[in-house]
């Protein structure tokens, strides 16, 4: 595999997390460009999860948090339980975070294995 596969892969992976869409969208386009992939594995580079790891950095850095207050009396009793915001819940949250941290790594090496096969 050549140096500019290596690069492609790498922005297809992790170029949206550097440079927000931007990064992404260079390795999209050198994907796009290259003639070591065949147009299957170039519509699995960019469909099978756009984006790379951007989207489940932005799920946990900006994921919904829920903060809730409670008051204990000196008895030990708990009152109140007053909650603010929202959160994922999780048998949905742990999912998709797997998902969407699974999809890039598998097209990944499957770019980087086609990539050393067609060699």
């Amino acid at each position: 595999m050549r140096r500019y596969e290596a690069v492609t892969v790498f922005l297809l992976l992790v170029g949206g997390v550097l440079l927000p869409v931007v990064g992404w969208l260079i390795g999209a386009v050198m994907l796009v460009g290259s003639s070591r992939w065949s147009a299957r594995d170039k519509l699995a580079g960019l469909l099978v999860w756009p984006g790379g790891l951007a989207a489940p950095t932005a799920l946990v850095a900006f994921a919904p948090t829920r903060e809730c207050v409670y008051v204990d009396d000196p008895s030990g009793h708990r009152h109140g339980g007053q909650c603010t915001g929202t959160a994922i819940s999780g048998w949905l949250g742990v999912p998709l975070l797997t998902l969407a941290v699974i999809g890039p790594l598998v097209t990944a090496g499957y770019l980087v294995w086609r990539a050393r096969r067609a060699a």
